[in-house]
């Protein structure tokens, strides 16, 4: 039976035999490899000799070659395997026998493992009654499906979203909302106001205001009126959509822990100026609350607005399940204040009751 010599061995025995001749000619005073070339590789981008007869396994030995592990993540950046990919040594691109000969040429890689994100599933449940949607904008409940996403392996929750679809059922009421509160006075002004007509409300509080005058905040919820987050800063450029995960779960939990020192715990949030993008709904619903936004807007804040502009602007577009955005902080709310008893009765006149917003989802 003939042997079979592979290219790497075939290389190596005549090198040897080459050596072994040049030995003879020489004398018995010259050693065998003296007169062998050293071999030339590449260790990653480093240029080495290693004598002749050098193995894969000897230059991973000698060098401490050592691929680092690629872990696999959970969906929320939680370590579930730390050597889910070892990573490899690779001798010209392959994996290659510890015992393997190095050649002139050959090219010893280091390839460290890559992190991985578990991946997901998804499971939708159709809700037993309609409820209002989340992000919020008007009253109305609807037919609703829920869909979470969760992590494959660990089970963590990714998302879970609300998807409203089908005929909405309108409650025969609104609800008014004030924003950007609380402000030294005209809150308070608001709230008698209120009181005089003996209307519901719901205020969204900025956190920094709330810790600059928290005496009118817990007024406010004295008085039995929902307080809701409406962000620590109220960021505008950049809009809280565009600001980083960690801004934005700062500028929710910031306002919410102010919140908290002056005895509420709110279960919604209205992002300033209505940016919202997916993380900003999940993040509100891992605080445990429910964005609200709105259906009608008669853009207040502006200045130059009298009350009359005001109260025909709201009362223009008041639906059934409206919910309407108005201020009590942020600048001058005089116009604001002057128009709401038009803007009460108005809808009144309409047929139509006050509600707040509510708490929990229905």
């Amino acid at each position: 039976m003939v042997a079979r010599t592979f290219p790497r061995a075939r290389a190596f025995a005549l090198l040897l035999s080459a050596g072994l001749l040049a030995a003879a000619c020489q004398g018995p005073t010259v050693r065998t490899f003296d007169a062998l070339s050293p071999v030339r590789i590449a260790v990653d981008d480093a240029k080495v000799e290693v004598p002749l007869g050098t193995t894969l396994g000897t230059v991973i030995q000698d060098r401490g070659l050592h691929a680092t592990a690629g872990k696999l993540l959970s969906v929320s950046g939680a370590v579930l395997d730390r050597f889910a990919d070892p990573g490899r040594i690779l001798l010209d691109g392959r994996s290659r026998p510890a015992a393997t000969l190095l050649v002139d040429g050959d090219r010893v890689s280091v390839v460290d493992g890559n992190d991985h994100v578990e991946g997901t599933s998804r499971v939708a449940v159709e809700l037993a009654r309609p409820r209002i949607g989340n992000p919020q904008r008007t009253l109305t409940t609807y037919p609703t499906t829920q869909v979470t996403v969760t992590g494959r392996v660990s089970g963590d929750v990714v998302s879970v979203t609300d998807v409203s679809h089908g005929p909405g059922k309108a409650p025969h009421s609104v609800a008014l909302t004030f924003d950007d509160g609380p402000w030294p006075v005209d809150t308070r002004r608001i709230m008698a106001v209120l009181k005089r007509f003996h209307v519901p409300a719901t205020f969204f509080m900025v956190g920094y205001l709330v810790e600059r005058y928290p005496g009118v905040a817990r007024a406010v919820a004295a008085a039995g009126y929902p307080v809701g987050d409406h962000s620590y800063d109220h960021p505008v450029s950049p809009a809280l959509a565009e600001m980083s995960a960690e801004k934005v779960t700062g500028e929710i939990t910031d306002a919410k822990d102010a919140l908290k020192t002056v005895g509420i715990d709110p279960t919604l949030f209205r992002p300033p100026g209505g940016s919202y993008d997916d993380f900003v709904v999940q993040e509100a619903r891992r605080e445990g609350m429910r964005v609200v936004m709105w259906s009608v807007d008669p853009q207040d804040w502006r200045s130059g607005l009298t009350a009359k502009a005001v109260a025909k602007s709201v009362l223009s577009h008041v639906r059934p399940g409206s919910i309407i955005l108005l201020h009590d902080g942020g600048g001058d709310a005089g116009h604001t204040i002057k128009a709401l008893p038009a803007i009460i009765r108005g809808i009144r006149k309409r047929g139509l009751s006050f509600t707040t917003v509510p708490a929990r989802p229905l």
